[in-house]
């Protein structure tokens, strides 16, 4: 009886991951598309309440743009860590020169090598945890993006992904 009971709810669980999913993919599309980006991603910390990784899992980009989840998967935060840090003490960056903003080599890199020109980040939170993820919004083309729309574009993503974003599982 508790197997079944157990069965139920995990299916119950699944289903409600997937539909989850569904929800925060269909937000990514909606930035890329109002800001005209090429990519946009969720950075999530794991495993939550013991971070020490970020990876990617949620991800939109435009035809012929490089992806960025296989470049970030497990990357451990002490590689990153003076970005890392920035993302969790930031509600919003606005990055318009990557060389002369982002101070953490390694995220330079990794910024760079992608073809980044520009990238505008929003932090996640819900209930639980301080930092969930970060919304990534890249500009691979010089652009003359209206900050405040991109702030209020990407606040109301946040608001509508941040409760049911599902952690990362590995």
């Amino acid at each position: 009886m508790k197997v079944e009971q157990m069965q139920r709810d995990n299916e119950v669980k699944r289903k409600r991951r997937s539909d989850n999913s569904a929800l925060v993919h269909g937000e990514l599309w909606e930035i890329l598309h109002e800001l005209k980006a090429d990519r946009v991603y969720i950075v999530q910390p794991h495993p939550l309440g013991n971070e020490s990784m970020v990876s990617i899992y949620f991800e939109s980009k435009r035809k012929g743009v490089e992806s960025m989840k296989p470049r970030i998967q497990n990357l451990k935060m002490c590689d990153v860590a003076k970005f890392c840090a920035d993302l969790t003490k930031n509600l919003f960056m606005f990055i318009t020169d990557i060389d002369n903003q982002v101070t953490d080599r390694y995220a330079k890199s990794l910024l760079s090598s992608c073809g980044t020109e520009q990238v505008i980040i929003k932090r996640l939170s819900d209930n639980s945890h301080d930092w969930v993820g970060s919304i990534f919004c890249e500009f691979t083309h010089g652009q003359k993006i209206d900050e405040a729309e991109a702030r209020a574009i990407l606040h109301e993503a946040a608001m509508n992904i941040q409760y049911i974003l599902p952690a990362f599982i590995d």
